[in-house]
């Protein structure tokens, strides 16, 4: 990685004119955090931006690293500078900076092309982002088996609550009838004998009373004749004088 860096930056630096001068900006990975590049640390190919500015704050050039020509190395150089000091702003919207992010850089013709290191890492919120952007994204045939199933499901529910909205009526129903029917009964039942009665008392209470005509005395009314007498010696009847 390193020989292919140097090989890069050389045939950066031959294509450049002797009264010119370039700023390349390597992009690497930095796993320990330790803020410089180590051999075994891999380049960044994408989402790094350089923004270049005179020593005055005017913008002479802004790239991107997926435009950039050496792209694989991780470089993104800007030449045909005039000589004098730059600024160097870097932007990511993807990585976190584990180095400076503004760097210092002075161009004296005839030198070779200034390198600065810049070393990042990955930020995990844009990563968990990402998934969960992916996640969302449904085709529409899982957005219509969903809607169905959840249609399914409404169509459940109802049809569960009429059928107990049915069986309550029909209890309430069987209910009343059978109240109506207890109210009935216990109104045609004889009361109860009280406390001690005997078995002919009972039959007593319960049958009904004789009829007038046939426990009243016989009543004899003038003008209907006079009952028979008997005498005190004689069985026969004679009438009384």
């Amino acid at each position: 990685m390193l020989i292919l860096l140097c090989l890069s930056l050389a045939l950066v630096g031959t294509s450049t004119s002797q009264d010119r001068g370039q700023i390349c900006v390597m992009s690497y990975e930095d796993r320990n955090g330790n803020g410089k590049f180590d051999e075994s640390e891999p380049p960044v190919t994408q989402g790094i931006g350089v923004n270049l500015q005179s020593a005055l704050g005017i913008t002479v050039a802004t790239k991107l690293l997926e435009a950039s020509t050496y792209t694989v190395p991780g470089l993104v150089c800007i030449g045909d500078l005039p000589r004098g000091e730059y600024q160097v702003l870097l932007t990511s919207a993807q990585y976190r900076a584990t180095t400076d992010f503004a760097f210092s850089a002075v161009v004296a013709p005839g030198s070779a092309p200034v390198r600065l290191d810049f070393g990042v890492t990955p930020l995990p919120v844009v990563g968990a982002e990402r998934t969960e952007a992916q996640t969302s994204q449904l085709t529409d045939e899982q957005l219509q088996g969903l809607q169905s199933i959840g249609m399914g499901l409404i169509a459940s529910m109802l049809i569960s609550l009429a059928m107990l909205l049915i069986g309550w009526l029909i209890y309430m129903l069987v209910f009343r009838r059978r109240l109506k029917r207890i109210r009935a009964g216990r109104r045609q039942r004889p009361p109860n004998p009280p406390a001690g009665a005997t078995m002919r008392q009972v039959g007593m209470a319960l049958s009904p009373a004789p009829a007038e005509s046939m426990t009243a005395p016989a009543q004899f009314q003038p003008g209907q004749g006079s009952p028979l007498l008997f005498a005190d010696d004689d069985t026969s009847p004679s009438p009384m004088a």
